[in-house]
């Protein structure tokens, strides 16, 4: 997927909801081209068509556009996986939450960026984006320990692969990033066998 510019937007009569969601969309391009510190609101403000001051008006700062973003980004991420786990059959919502999170950063480049890029910016963003990582390895340690899970693992076990298959993922995605020309089911298919090797590393023998 080839990165784009960021385009100024118009929000002349649009109502409040959907002129936030627009400075939102914004301000991720801006935050993943820029990162934290190098975003600059007056470029989000110039982007999206608004005012400076409505920006703090609505955000309050900054640290809370991009606090803002991240809840945003980060919840959709969360309730994909989740979905993607009420799938029947262990090995077919493996497959399943591996290619959601896939598709994720596939449509949301500057999301993903900015979730798992930004781990070391000033305190509170960093444990802003570590709560969200957390609940990801939730996800994923409730699925391998659920019933009807082929794996059999129960913590600690469940709780280390999960931590080893979220970390796998992040280096696989921000590989993935460099190389958008591979295709997204060749990426699923090495990430579920790498998942499958570390869960049958861990399985009770």
């Amino acid at each position: 997927m080839e990165r784009t510019r960021p385009r100024r937007a118009g929000t002349r009569g649009m109502p409040r909801s959907v002129r936030e969601q627009l400075i939102l969309r914004v301000a991720g391009q801006v935050f993943a081209d820029g990162g934290y510190e190098g975003a600059s609101m007056d470029r989000i403000a110039q982007l999206a068509g608004v005012s400076k001051p409505m920006l703090y008006a609505y955000f309050g700062s900054k640290e809370g556009l991009y606090l803002a973003y991240v809840e945003r980004t980060g919840a959709e991420l969360v309730q994909r996986l989740v979905r993607a786990d009420a799938i029947d059959g262990a090995r077919n919502r493996l497959r399943a939450v591996i290619d959601e999170f896939l598709a994720f950063v596939e449509e949301h480049r500057d999301g993903w960026t900015v979730l798992f890029r930004e781990l070391n910016a000033s305190r509170p963003l960093a444990d802003q984006v570590a709560e969200l990582r957390d609940e990801i390895v939730a996800e994923v340690q409730r699925m391998l320990e659920g019933d009807g899970a082929a794996s059999g693992l129960a913590p600690p076990a469940s709780e280390g692969v999960a931590e080893a298959i979220v970390g796998a993922g992040e280096a696989l995605a921000n590989w993935w990033l460099k190389r958008p020309t591979v295709p997204r089911g060749h990426v699923v298919d090495w990430y579920v066998g790498l998942a499958r090797a570390a869960i049958f590393s861990a399985a009770p023998r």
